[in-house]
C-alpha cells in the first residue's frame, strides 16, 4: 500500500485545463491475475421477473440489473503466529473460490482491524462494519462485515463473513449478513448452497427486490429468500445520516460538513469495540458535500498495521481506533500541518485548525442549523426516509453554491465542463469567498471537469431542474396574482 499524489504514475485521467485538480488517493496495489483462474468461473445471471423489471423501469433505473449481487464473500479467520502472541487474519473460505494470487491481498487487515486487541473468548460483535478500497484503477469495492463465532468448538476465536461489492449499499448486504449468520449455526454446506443461489442473481434496481431459494434446513423444502434493494440509489445506501445526530451536536455536524467541503485532515476516533459507529459516522460524513465527491485519503477504518496514514500532509478523512494512536504520537505532537481530530468517546474535538466556526458564511451556517433544528425532532429511525430529508438540508445548499452551473458549461476537447471562472463572478455575492475557497480542492476540479457528463452527478441534476421549476412557478404566481 502506498501513498500517491497526482503528480505520479497512479494519476487518473483528468484532462489538463485550468482550473482543474488531479486527485489523490489512498490506493492499494493491485497485483496482477493469474490469466487462467478456473476456480472464479461465474455462473450466469438469473434473469429478472417480469413485475420486477417493470417496477424498475417505472422507477427509471435499470442500470445496475446487469451486475452481480456480489462480487465476492470471504470468511476470515485468526490464527496465531509461531513465537508470537500477535493474531492474524487469513482468509480461510471464499466464494468464488481463488486460485492463484489473492486479488485483495489486504482484505483480511480490512476484516480485523483490531486483530492485535482480540482476545480468546471475547464477546463478539453483532453489527455490521463497512471498509472502502480503493484500487490503483480508481476503482472502488465496498467490503461489508459481519462477526461470528467460530463452529469450531476448539477455537474461541472470532471469524468475520465479509460481502465485497463495487456497490455499496449497507442496507441490502446487511439482509445478506443477517442470513449468513443463521446460516453460519447451521453448517458450512447450508452458507455454501445459499451463497451458490444468490451469487446468480443481478443486484436489483433501487426500490425493486430478488428472490433466491434456499433449503429449509428443518422441513427439507425449499423456500424463497427475499432480498430488496432500498430506493433511495447507491448515493445513501451505504450510510446511516440520522446516527450522526446520535454522536454530534449540531453545531460539530456543521464544522465537520465545513472541514470535509475545504477538504482537511479529518482524523474521527474511537475505542475499538464500537467499529461500526466509527465506519458509519467517516462514511457518512463524506457523503454530506454530495454533488462534490471525496477525491483524498478515504479510510473508514484503518487497521493497526497501517497507522502511519495519520501522519500523512495530505488532506484525508480517516477513521483510526483510540488504541493504536499512542504508537504514533509523538510524530502528530510534532506535526507543523494542522489536523482536526474529533473523538467519539467524549464527543469532543481534541485538535482543530481554531477557524471551524467561520468555514461557512453565517447565513448559510444559520439556515443548515435550523433547518436540522427542526428535523431532528421528526427522525423516526427509518433509515431511507432519514437519510433522504437530512441529505436534502445539505444539497439545498449546495445547490445554492453550485446550482448556477447549467449557466457556464463550455465545450473543450469534446466535452462539456465548468468555466470556473465565469461561474465564480455569477456566484452570489455571500457565498463567493466559499467558492472561491472551495474551487481550488480536488473535489471541485473533478466536478468541473465532469458535470457535464451522465452518471453520478443524475441526482444533482434533478435536484437543480426542480429548484428552477419552482422558483419559475413562484415568479409566474407573483407576476400573475
Amino acid at each position: 500500500m502506498s501513498l500517491s499524489s497526482g503528480k505520479g504514475r497512479d494519476q487518473p485521467n483528468v484532462r489538463s485545463r485550468p482550473n482543474s485538480v488531479a486527485t489523490t488517493q489512498f490506493r492499494l496495489p493491485s497485483p496482477s491475475q493469474p490469466k487462467s483462474n478456473t476456480g472464479d468461473k461465474r455462473p450466469a445471471l438469473k434473469k429478472v421477473d417480469r413485475p420486477t423489471l417493470a417496477r424498475a423501469k417505472k422507477l427509471g433505473n435499470t442500470d445496475t440489473l446487469d451486475i452481480p449481487f456480489f462480487d465476492r464473500i470471504v470468511i476470515v479467520s485468526l490464527k496465531r503466529q509461531e513465537e508470537k502472541d500477535d493474531l492474524t487474519p487469513y482468509v480461510s473460505y471464499s466464494f468464488p473460490k481463488v486460485t492463484g494470487q489473492d486479488p485483495s491481498p489486504f482484505l483480511p487487515l480490512f476484516c480485523f482491524p483490531d486483530s492485535k486487541r482480540i482476545t480468546e473468548g471475547q464477546s463478539v460483535l453483532t453489527s455490521t462494519y463497512s471498509f472502502v478500497l480503493t484500487e490503483v484503477t480508481g476503482d472502488k469495492q465496498y467490503g461489508y462485515c459481519r462477526r461470528v463465532k467460530s463452529r469450531d468448538k476448539k477455537s474461541a476465536l472470532p471469524q468475520v463473513y465479509c460481502v465485497v461489492s463495487k456497490l455499496g449499499s449497507l442496507e441490502l448486504y446487511n439482509v445478506l449478513l443477517d442470513k449468513l449468520a443463521e446460516l453460519h449455526a447451521v453448517s458450512e454446506a447450508a452458507v455454501h448452497g445459499f451463497l451458490s443461489a444468490t451469487i446468480s442473481l443481478p443486484i436489483p434496481a433501487p426500490g425493486c427486490r430478488v428472490r433466491a431459494k434456499q433449503l429449509n434446513h428443518k422441513t427439507g423444502r425449499l423456500e424463497d429468500v427475499e432480498i430488496e434493494r432500498p430506493l433511495d440509489g447507491a448515493r445513501l445506501e451505504h450510510v446511516e445520516l440520522n446516527k450522526l445526530f446520535q454522536w454530534f451536536t449540531i453545531q460539530q455536524v456543521t464544522e465537520l460538513f465545513g472541514s470535509v467541503l475545504h477538504e482537511r485532515r479529518i482524523l474521527i476516533s474511537c475505542s475499538h469495540h464500537h467499529l461500526a459507529k466509527l465506519s458509519s459516522c467517516v462514511s457518512s460524513l463524506a457523503t454530506l458535500i454530495y454533488p462534490l465527491k471525496w477525491e483524498c485519503i478515504y479510510i473508514p477504518i484503518l487497521p493497526r498495521q497501517m497507522i502511519e496514514a495519520v501522519t500523512a500532509p495530505t488532506p484525508y478523512l480517516i477513521g483510526a481506533m483510540t488504541e493504536d494512536l499512542p504508537a504514533v504520537k509523538r510524530e502528530l505532537d510534532e506535526d507543523t500541518e494542522p489536523l482536526l481530530h474529533f473523538d467519539l468517546d467524549t464527543a469532543s474535538f481534541l485538535r482543530s485548525y481554531g477557524d471551524e466556526r467561520s468555514l461557512l458564511p453565517p447565513k448559510s451556517t444559520s439556515m443548515i442549523q435550523n433547518e436540522l433544528q427542526s428535523l431532528i425532532p421528526c427522525l423516526h429511525q427509518d433509515m431511507q426516509a432519514d437519510n433522504t430529508a437530512i441529505s436534502r438540508i445539505f444539497l439545498t445548499f449546495m445547490y445554492k453554491l453550485l446550482g448556477h452551473y447549467k449557466d457556464h458549461l463550455i465545450d473543450f476537447q469534446g466535452a462539456r465542463e465548468l468555466d470556473t471562472e465565469p461561474y465564480l463572478r455569477a456566484t452570489r455575492r455571500y457565498l463567493r469567498p466559499l467558492a472561491e475557497r472551495i474551487s481550488e480542492t480536488q473535489s471541485f476540479g473533478i466536478f468541473s471537469v465532469s458535470i457535464g457528463e451522465a452518471g453520478d452527478y443524475d441526482q444533482f441534476k434533478n435536484f437543480t431542474e426542480e429548484k428552477l421549476a419552482n422558483r419559475t412557478q413562484s415568479v409566474f404566481r407573483r407576476t400573475f396574482s
